[in-house]
């Protein structure tokens, strides 16, 4: 056999006889060589399989994660431009003021049915003062009753012990406003039957009282009903001012006025003296 296998190797080297009879073959025996690598084919199929699952759950959490954190991102992003244009209206409106105006976040909101309150993160650091008036861009709030170093409390206009001169922007008429424990309601009381009120009249401050700047909107007329056999007429109104929605509100300050009647006294003094 051996002196066979060096003949043949040597007639292989020297010729090209055997060229054909090894193409034949290889293409005879390329079905087995194909079904011998089966198995380490396979092996490596699952080796790899195996191997990688663990990468790929880690891209997929990785993936997971990244698009909570996007959604939350984009949330967030809608709650900015929210606020962003909440601020902007508040600056449009502290624009067109007169008066004196500090900005304040809300802290808290206690609207209980007998005790709409709510807590600003400004005080007596920030001149704010009790009874100070408090709008938003939209109409009246409520005032100042009580006032801390960092943060003061707030009666809204609802609250059921709340009340507030105003008058019908349409013809003048004076009346008051109430709070009734609803956010979404006020009264308006003593008016007579011929009272030249109707639903859709806008309430303005009257500035009787001193406590509110006239021409402030309060509150639409929503509901007028005559009783028969009672005195007076059954009022109801919608407050103007997003009550249960602000997130900042604006105090208004009489310093402004106060500094041009100090200026007029003084005036007055001269011209005496």
């Amino acid at each position: 056999m051996f002196i066979i296998s060096v003949a043949m190797m040597m007639v292989d080297s020297l010729t090209t006889w055997l060229n054909g009879p090894r193409n034949v073959l290889s293409v005879a025996l390329s079905p087995i060589q194909v079904l011998a690598s089966v198995p380490s084919r396979a092996g490596r199929y699952f080796t790899s399989t195996l191997t990688a699952e663990p990468d790929l759950q880690i891209a997929y959490d990785n993936l997971r994660n990244e698009y909570f954190k996007l959604k939350s991102e984009a949330l967030l992003q809608r709650i900015l431009e929210e606020e962003n244009r909440d601020l902007r209206a508040l600056l449009d409106a502290s624009e067109r003021l007169k008066e004196k105006i500090t900005l304040a976040e809300m802290m808290d909101v206690n609207l209980d049915r007998d005790n709409h309150r709510l807590s600003v993160a400004r005080g007596l650091r920030n001149g704010v003062y009790a009874g100070q008036a408090v709008i938003d861009d939209q109409g009246v709030i409520g005032q100042v009753t009580e006032v801390m170093p960092l943060s003061s409390i707030i009666v809204l206009i609802t609250d059921p012990a709340h009340a507030l001169p105003v008058q019908v922007e349409r013809n003048g008429l004076r009346t008051v406003v109430n709070g009734t424990g609803s956010v979404s309601m006020l009264r308006v009381p003593y008016l007579n039957q011929n009272s030249d009120i109707v639903v859709g009249d806008v309430l303005i401050s009257s500035g009787m009282g001193g406590r509110f700047p006239n021409g402030y909107p309060v509150a639409v007329v929503s509901g007028v009903k005559v009783v028969e056999g009672e005195a007076f007429i059954r009022v109801t109104a919608s407050p103007i001012a997003k009550l249960d929605r602000s997130n900042h509100v604006l105090l208004l300050s009489h310093e402004a006025q106060t500094k041009g009647q100090r200026h007029i006294k003084e005036l007055l003094s001269e011209d005496e003296s």
